[in-house]
């Protein structure tokens, strides 16, 4: 009597975006003296149409092989079982089922990602604001027409877009939008979400969501005026960075950033390209001017370098 073949799968993703393409290698042990003559392996749907077959190669004593078989997993989100059927020829010729084994896959809706940027460091209550939001299908898919909704930190939608056509350059699907929402009344800190249902076009996709900070102040009724100046030269900085926290402001060709604010103490930092960031500290009760005087940078020196 002969000794029956074993047969093994491997399945790489072993987790698949639903649609997309799946792996398997074949490993079968057989035992018996003739072997297998002409043996390939068949892959099988539940309905045992053939998906794909490949011819087994002895790799080793009583050892067959098929690498690199490639199928397209279901449409559908779940488990499905397949089958792999070992078939070798008779020595009349005939093809017989010598052994046959489950092929299990779980297919797995495409993971939508999202990423926003452009949040302003600090919004006036009740203004409206845009956010730039970028969206990404894991298997690559069009995402053109799909909807994409803000929300603020009670849950309530507060602004929505329809992706267009536009893809982030540099990259193959990536689609960008602007979103536009409407501040919160109360100001603080605030978490919102920007978020894309799950929807079913041709293939299902899931839920995708990302988390952003919108820094809510009250409406400004100070301006603070900073000129950036070379402390040894004493000529302007153009495009040094100033932070009153939440504000934000870049300095122009004479060195001046205009920052407005509501009433209140702030520390005033000003950083500058190869300068000493400087900082202060200003009470703000009415419009105000102050200088901030930054230091050249020196250039960094090894030890060795340095005269004794």
């Amino acid at each position: 009597m002969n000794d029956p073949c074993n047969c093994l799968v491997e399945v790489s993703p072993d987790e698949v975006d639903a649609g997309a393409g799946v792996t398997l290698t074949v490993r079968v042990e057989c035992p018996r003296q003739d072997g297998l003559r002409g043996a390939s392996v068949s892959i099988r749907d539940r309905e045992n149409a053939e998906l794909a077959r490949a011819a087994l190669r002895k790799s080793g004593d009583g050892i067959y092989e098929a690498n690199g078989i490639a199928v397209t997993a279901p449409c559908v989100v779940g488990e499905h079982v397949y089958r792999a059927v070992v078939v070798s020829a008779d020595k009349g010729g005939a093809f017989q089922e010598q052994a046959s084994t489950e092929v299990r896959l779980a297919v797995k809706p495409h993971a939508t990602q999202l990423n926003v940027w452009d949040v302003p460091s600090a919004t006036v209550a009740g203004e409206l604001f845009k956010v730039t939001v970028g969206v990404r299908c894991s298997a690559g898919c069009d995402l053109s027409g799909q909807g994409l909704s803000v929300f603020d930190q009670e849950g309530s939608p507060v602004g929505r877009v329809k992706l267009g056509h536009e893809i982030w350059p540099g990259t193959e699907a990536l689609h960008v939008a602007a979103v536009e929402a409407r501040a919160s009344l109360t100001a603080g800190s605030h978490r919102w979400e920007v978020r894309v249902a799950d929807w079913v076009s041709e293939l299902p996709h899931a839920t995708g969501s990302f988390p952003m900070v919108v820094r809510v102040v009250s409406p400004p009724d100070c301006e603070v005026t900073i000129k950036a100046v070379d402390r040894e030269k004493q000529t302007p900085i153009e495009g040094a960075r100033v932070v009153m926290h939440p504000y934000r402001a870049v300095t122009d060709q004479n060195g001046i950033a205009k920052v407005k604010v509501t009433r209140g103490q702030y520390d005033i930092l000003v950083s500058g390209s190869r300068y000493v960031p400087a900082g202060t500290t200003v009470e703000v009760t009415a419009d105000m001017i102050t200088t901030a005087e930054l230091d050249a940078d020196r250039p960094w020196e090894s030890p060795d370098e340095v005269p004794e």
